[in-house]
């Protein structure tokens, strides 16, 4: 069978007696890239959905030129939980609570705008202005505080919310405080137990989650630096997403490389001959799916989104982080370890060759002889099923971007149902 000279190169370093080298050299830039590149916080930014030659975001600068430009508005609302009237006490603890937000931080000097009730008495209105540079979690540090002195001291009934669009924009930022940490877990853990379901191995699963989860936080660093240098940037939700590929892109080579070497420990005794099997024949299809996948997300610098745009650059980055830790440090840590990975199930020379038995192999035999039929159904399929996509509407309104109850929509709805 012809043997392809390159990947048979590759194969002989990282499956060789001194492979643990390469991993090591691997290793060590990763942990230079981690402490050079500087951290840019672009994590703790809210996503810019709007590119500067939006319409509105011209708009926008324009209105900085003029008094009060430089300011955006947030606005305190004043109900009862029960709906009925605000008595006039209830309107002057709205006033003593619009005076404790003016003293604080972040709010912009100026002229107190008047309390304004609704005409039917069920809630009052009150503008604050803010500095408009304000953004990511400092916003959200910000409007959290005008919310605590809001409601310190309320009668008992009253109800007060901080809603507008600098409110909006801090509950978004706020809804990405901790997520990335979540995703990581949660993510971590799907791929843990989809490894120990496949090799039902208790020891196996963490070479190649341990692997990936160093090439997830180099690629968060570089993907970032990337992003930063084409003038792209970042936010909370693209490391987040990025993350998510890096894992599930990175199992799936694994698992591609792993099967494979199991596969050839049932054909060869000595592991590193089978590993460099294993890699040669499985190093190719890697690279080829991790191209096209790069490839795809590299279109995103199509988008007009400056957060879609991103998400291309680092999610493309982060996927060649993880083809290269699959690559070059998983297979020297296999062969370091040997076929005792595996165990309890740990396969022998001359065992049972599951590429010519099982259920898959039943499967894979009856779907080559019967190619043109089931490429036939498969695609008539999806094309049923992708007629649910047609009249679905695309986007969310402001209101309707939370999972959860989120402060400024409540007050959103409030002003919506007591206001012109």
């Amino acid at each position: 069978e012809p043997r392809p000279a390159v990947w048979d190169r590759i194969g002989a370093l990282v499956a060789g007696p001194r492979s643990w080298a390469v991993a090591l050299l691997v290793a060590v830039i990763g942990g230079a890239l981690l402490g050079l590149i500087p951290q840019t916080g672009a994590d703790q930014q809210a996503p810019v959905v709007l590119p500067p030659t939006a319409e509105s975001a011209r708009v926008a600068e324009l209105v900085k030129q003029f008094p009060g430009g430089d300011t955006a508005p947030v606005l305190l609302v004043i109900s009862r939980s029960d709906g009925s009237d605000l008595s006039p006490e209830d309107l002057a603890a709205a006033q003593q609570a619009r005076d404790r937000m003016t003293g604080l931080s972040g709010v912009a000097p100026g002229p107190p705008i008047p309390l304004l009730p609704s005409a039917d008495a069920k809630a009052a209105l009150a503008p604050l202005a803010l500095k408009s540079d304000l953004n990511g979690f400092e916003l959200s540090d910000t409007v959290k505080a005008l919310r605590e002195a809001a409601r310190s001291g309320l009668p008992p009934g009253v109800v007060a919310s901080v809603t507008g669009g600098p409110a909006f924009g801090a509950d978004i930022a706020n809804s990405f405080s901790g997520a990335n940490v979540t995703l990581l877990a949660v993510t971590g853990a799907v791929v843990a137990l989809l490894l120990i379901a496949t090799y039902r191995s208790p020891v196996l699963w963490l070479v190649p989650l341990l692997v990936i989860a160093f090439a997830d936080r180099i690629a968060a660093v570089v993907g970032a630096a990337v992003a930063e240098a084409s003038g792209l940037g970042g936010d909370g939700s693209t490391s987040g997403i990025t993350s998510v590929l890096v894992f599930g892109a990175g199992t799936n080579y694994a698992l591609l490389l792993i099967s494979r070497y199991r596969e050839e420990l049932r054909r060869s005794s000595n592991h590193r001959e089978a590993l460099r099997t294993a890699v040669r024949w499985a190093g190719p299809a890697i690279v080829a799916s991790n191209a096209t996948v790069v490839l795809a997300l590299l279109t995103l610098l199509l988008a007009k989104s400056p957060t879609t745009r991103s998400l291309g650059v680092q999610a493309a980055a982060g996927l060649l982080m993880a083809a290269i830790f699959v690559l070059l440090v998983l297979p020297p840590l296999l062969a370091l370890f040997g076929p005792k990975l595996f165990w309890p199930f740990i396969p022998h020379a001359g065992g049972e060759d599951l590429t010519t038995t099982g259920a898959w192999h039943r499967v894979a035999d009856w779907v080559s002889g019967h190619a043109g039929r089931v490429a036939s159904v498969s695609i008539l399929t999806l094309a049923v099923l992708a007629t649910g996509i047609i009249g679905t509407p695309i986007g969310l309104s402001l209101i309707d971007q939370f999972r959860v109850k989120a402060d400024s929509v409540t007050g959103f709805k409030i002003l919506a149902q007591h206001f012109p």
